[in-house]
């Protein structure tokens, strides 16, 4: 089976297939530093909103009736996905102004 092609070959086609006329830049050190502490900060941002939504649901058990409160606790862990999307779409709208801007 000679014509069979590895993983990284085809990989490889489809990049090269796509057209990527992007140009590579390369980043300085300041906006290496930059897009480091970006990702820093939001990193403790979503671990500080999954803490917050751990806790809650920590109360959420102990005052409700098992059955409503895992419902609740649903509810909370599908607000925390979205408030980690939204976070994460912020942080990548930033990195990439930090990577336009020289």
């Amino acid at each position: 089976m000679a014509g069979m092609k590895s993983a990284l070959e085809l990989a490889m086609e489809k990049l090269n297939a796509t057209g990527n006329d992007e140009t590579v830049t390369t980043l300085n050190d300041t906006q290496r530093q930059a897009i480091s502490d970006l990702r820093k900060q939001y990193d403790a941002k979503i671990a500080e909103k999954e803490i917050m939504m751990q806790a809650d649901i920590r109360q959420l058990l102990q005052r409700r009736p098992p059955q409503e409160a895992m419902v609740g606790a649903q509810e909370l862990r599908e607000k925390f996905q979205l408030t980690k999307k939204v976070l994460q779409a912020e942080m990548e709208t930033k990195i990439a102004t930090v990577r336009t801007h020289a």
